[in-house]
């Protein structure tokens, strides 16, 4: 009975150990409280062991161990866990994503970005906030002494500032040394710190504000005045003063206004000072003192008193003939003067009037004083003195002088015989003889004259003077020229007879040239007829070209077999 409740003991005490051994656990196994985790810093959520706060779990030494911070110490094996505030752990430190380009903010226990020039750091932490080597100053990264300090954005380095008119780069901001500089192109193109425009280089070599018109400044100095149209000069008190150039004037909005030119726009209430070359404000225009007497010069910019009819002129400048219907010309000689307009002409009293129109009275012994170019100053029908065509000319329906048409010329026949000249008459609507018939034209004495006979002497040069319409005017032998009968006709009884053609009858005893050139009239079947010489015929003429007639060719192949025959005998 002992032995069996000693059994008994030892296997409730086994059960006992082995419940004990069985419910210890490890970080990230099962348990069901506290007890159960048996690894240091560690306890039971939500049913499985984990490290307490911002522990981790070593498995080297079985322990959880604290997380590294900001430049602590981590297992990099492990990787970024065993860093607090989501750093990097690289070769067991723990760092932020980018060392070189981001900073540790402990106030907010974050990375973030490092400020460039210009930006925004954290002066607590200090410059590791800023990029570039850059300073932190006032929560700005900026050069270490920035009034003499520019950054370089090519290199992102900080450099000396450049002092005035040296040399400087286009793209850094605040590069010059003086304030009010800046990086522009000088009048050689070269890039430099120069004033900026709103001011200008002193006598110290510093730029100053530019001077406000009519203020104080210094002779010697160039662009000191704020108004781009001032200079510096003594005023009438002989004080240096920024006043408007001489061709400009002090507008009523106080800047320098450019004074107008010749009838220019000026301003009157301002007066004569808006104008150039001395002129005068008038109803707003620039003009000469007295407009009706003087005109003005542009070759030397003055005014001078108009220039009466036919004196000399010289071309370009406006207006300066005295006479306002004159204008600056060159004459027959090529001299320029005051002339009248083409549109008037210079009549009695010297003055230019306008030109007259056709059939309107005018004055004889005045020239070029009608309107038509073709029409003169002659008494008309009723002995009045009027523009009338010339002689040459006739007028026509639009009331304009127009030429009238020579021998073979165009004329009008609804107008008459006036449209022609020489007394031709116009017939269908061109000028001929009155007879053209019997008349031709001599175009030496300009009229129409019998035609001539045949074998009476003529003009070779007049149109058609003979009157027989087969003759024509040609040199007689060595003599004078005779209306002659043409090649193709011969004389007979005072007059010219056509020559017979081809196979044409003629007469034996006939007129030796009967026929036509190159023909004879022969004996053929009884009939006596025009015969072509050498047999060639085209269109009744005989062209004098030799024809091999078959019976001419057999005897000549006769001829030579003959000659060939006897040289061989």
């Amino acid at each position: 009975m002992m032995v069996k409740k000693s059994v008994q003991l030892v296997i409730c005490l086994l059960s006992l150990l082995t419940v004990e051994l069985c419910s210890a656990a490890n970080v990230d196994e099962a348990c069901t409280g506290n007890t159960d985790c048996t690894v240091a810093n560690s306890e039971c959520s939500s049913g499985t062991c984990k490290c307490v706060g911002t522990t981790h779990y070593k498995s080297s030494a079985t322990v959880c161990t604290p997380r590294g911070a900001f430049g602590g110490v981590c297992v990099t094996s492990i990787g970024d866990s065993t860093c607090l505030h989501s750093l990097k752990c690289t070769s067991n430190t723990c760092q932020c994503t980018t060392p070189t380009s981001e900073f540790f903010d402990t106030t907010d226990n974050t990375c973030k970005a490092k400020g460039g020039f210009g930006g925004v750091c954290v002066t607590s932490i200090g410059d590791s906030t800023c990029l570039y080597s850059l300073k932190c100053t006032s929560n700005t990264c900026q050069c270490t002494t920035p009034a003499n300090q520019f950054f370089d954005t090519s290199d992102n380095t900080c450099k000396a500032k450049i002092t005035l008119e040296a040399t400087c780069t286009t793209g850094p901001t605040d590069q010059c040394l003086d304030v009010n500089a800046e990086c522009k192109a000088d009048t050689n193109n070269a890039n430099k710190c120069l004033c900026k425009t709103t001011h200008y280089k002193d006598s110290n070599d510093a730029c100053v504000d530019k001077i406000a018109l009519e203020a104080t400044c210094t002779p010697g100095i160039t662009d000191q005045c704020l108004d781009a149209s001032a200079e510096c000069k003594a005023d009438t008190d002989s004080t240096n003063k920024c006043l408007c150039k001489s061709t400009h004037y002090k507008h009523t909005n106080g800047i320098c206004v450019g004074k107008s030119g010749f009838e220019g726009v000026c301003v009157t209430t301002i007066g004569d000072s808006s104008c150039l070359y001395s002129l005068k404000c008038i109803s707003d225009t620039c003009q000469c003192t007295t407009p009706a007497s003087e005109f003005f010069d542009s070759t030397d910019n003055t005014c001078k008193a108009k220039i009466a009819l036919e004196a000399t002129c010289t071309p370009g400048s406006t207006d300066q003939c005295k006479d306002t219907s004159a204008e600056c010309k060159t004459d027959t000689d090529t001299a320029n003067k005051c002339l009248c307009k083409t549109t008037h002409y210079k009549d009695s009293n010297d003055a230019c009037a306008a030109k007259i129109a056709l059939e309107a009275t005018c004055t004889t012994g005045l020239t070029d004083q009608c309107i038509d170019v073709n029409a003169e100053c002659k008494a008309d029908n009723n002995n009045a003195d009027k523009c009338l065509c010339k002689s040459t000319h006739y007028k026509d329906a639009d009331s304009a002088c127009v030429a009238k048409g020579g021998f073979g010329g165009v004329c009008v026949t609804a107008t008459g015989d006036s449209t022609c000249l020489y007394s031709l008459k116009c017939t269908t609507d061109t000028c001929q003889c009155a007879t053209p018939v019997s008349q031709f034209f001599d175009s030496t004495a300009k009229t129409c004259k019998p035609k001539i006979a045949l074998n009476m002497e003529c003009t070779i040069e007049t149109d058609k003077p003979c009157a027989d319409p087969m003759a024509v005017c040609t040199q007689h032998g060595s003599g004078p020229n005779k209306c002659m009968c043409n090649s193709d006709s011969y004389p007979s009884s005072d007059k010219c007879v056509a020559r017979k053609l081809h196979n044409i009858n003629c007469m034996e005893n006939g007129h030796v040239n009967e026929c036509v050139e190159n023909a004879e009239c022969k004996k053929v079947n009884n009939e006596f007829k025009c015969q072509c010489k050498n047999g060639a015929e085209e269109n009744g003429k005989c062209n004098g070209v030799t024809v091999i007639t078959p019976n001419f060719l057999l005897t000549i192949v006769c001829l030579i077999v003959t000659i060939v025959y006897k040289i061989q005998k």
